[in-house]
């Protein structure tokens, strides 16, 4: 079990996120994945409840079937699953047609994404949601420098090779011979307490020597100075770090009030729960 899913066990168990409410809930989960971190929040709602309807929404829907085919197989008759293989706004825009109560997850997917990206695609899930919806989204709020440093300049090398694995890909599926050899990997984390803002993480590539490499299948030239980044990630950053107040100020600018909020013993991720009045 991943140190994230560790911790989602701990606040959804030790900590009771999940509204107690006189109704049932309908649960969303937008970017499920495998299911595997949900499972912790059908447990609980089934424990208050009878029958649970399930919406998993996941880009990939071949890799989404097959994790809500062994769910049907685990809950039986007890949760009803109705995947939807879609990105954000289509799966949004599909679940419009369901109404009633709803427990919307965003769960570890909105810190790689820009800060208005983040507050346009919050406002999207006000758009499905009642006044007796919730949505609980997650956000990194560690501020410890060297900790994020290591995490991204890890000894073994696996977050270099997480982002040279863009280039080799480009070598395989493209047909560009890029040298990874001249260039040099590089991370750093930028720090930002501004309200209004956020921290995040940076990962490039620096070229050591002027380099021109054709892309033939994309039909453009890989051309950099010497010193020149190549960047892997959207906006400033990836990896984004929060106060509370910035997450207090994202929630606010969708249009939503930040009900809530509960974090790990270590203070390292924050559980947030949102709702329109």
């Amino acid at each position: 079990m991943t140190g994230k899913k560790l911790i989602a066990r701990q606040i959804v168990i030790e900590q009771d996120i999940i509204p107690r409410v006189p109704y049932d809930f309908t649960l969303v989960d937008l970017g499920s994945g495998d299911c595997s971190k949900t499972r912790y929040v059908i447990d609980e709602l089934l424990k208050r409840q009878q029958n649970l309807s399930f919406f998993p929404v996941d880009i990939s829907r071949e890799f989404l079937l097959n994790s809500t085919k062994k769910l049907r197989e685990e809950y039986a008759d007890s949760l009803v699953v109705t995947p939807i293989g879609a990105d954000y706004q289509q799966g949004v825009e599909q679940l419009k047609q369901f109404k009633g109560p709803k427990l919307i997850l965003w769960i570890g997917s909105m810190i790689n994404l820009p800060y208005d990206v983040q507050v346009d695609t919050l406002r999207m899930i006000f758009t499905i949601m009642t006044d007796k919806c919730r949505l609980v989204f997650t956000g990194d709020i560690t501020q410890d420098r060297d900790a994020i440093l290591k995490a991204y300049h890890d000894d073994e090398g696996l977050a270099q090779c997480f982002i040279e694995y863009a280039i080799t890909r480009l070598n395989k599926e493209e047909g560009s011979q890029i040298d990874l050899g001249k260039f040099t990997y590089q991370m750093d984390f930028i720090s930002d307490q501004n309200p209004n803002h956020m921290s995040y993480v940076t990962a490039y590539l620096e070229a050591k020597e002027a380099v021109n490499y054709p892309i033939p299948g994309l039909g453009i030239d890989l051309i950099m100075t010497k010193g020149e980044r190549l960047y892997f990630h959207e906006g400033v950053g990836f990896s984004c770090k929060y106060t509370l107040k910035q997450l207090q100020n994202i929630a606010q600018k969708a249009g939503l009030i930040l009900t809530n909020t509960w974090s790990d013993g270590q203070k390292h991720a924050a559980f947030c729960c949102c709702t329109t009045v």
